[in-house]
């Protein structure tokens, strides 16, 4: 896949992930991140959510990144993974 193609899929699978947060909408305090780890921060009263956006499949290099960050009690890590027809599948990593 072309690099330029690839990035305007992964704004794309963002954006979607985003409108699948905010339903109903205000649920959530939406962020974009741009740290290499994290694209999106959802946050609400007692829970804040750090997600990792990835396209086709979760590779071991995007567990061990999302592994590797320490954050604190109150967050969760997840991977977000978009497939070609759409649909997201989410995995909680432990914190």
């Amino acid at each position: 896949m072309a690099e330029e193609a690839k990035k305007k899929r992964i704004r794309r699978a963002i954006r979607a992930a985003m409108e699948r947060l905010n339903n109903p909408p205000g649920s959530w305090d939406i962020t974009i991140l741009d740290n290499h780890v994290f694209h999106l921060e959802a946050v609400r009263l007692r829970e804040i959510r750090k997600i990792r956006i990835v396209l086709d499949k979760i590779t071991p290099q995007d567990e061990q990144l999302v592994e590797q960050r320490e954050l604190p009690d109150i967050c969760t890590k997840e991977i977000w993974c978009r497939s070609s027809d759409g649909r997201f599948s989410v995995k909680k990593i432990a914190n």
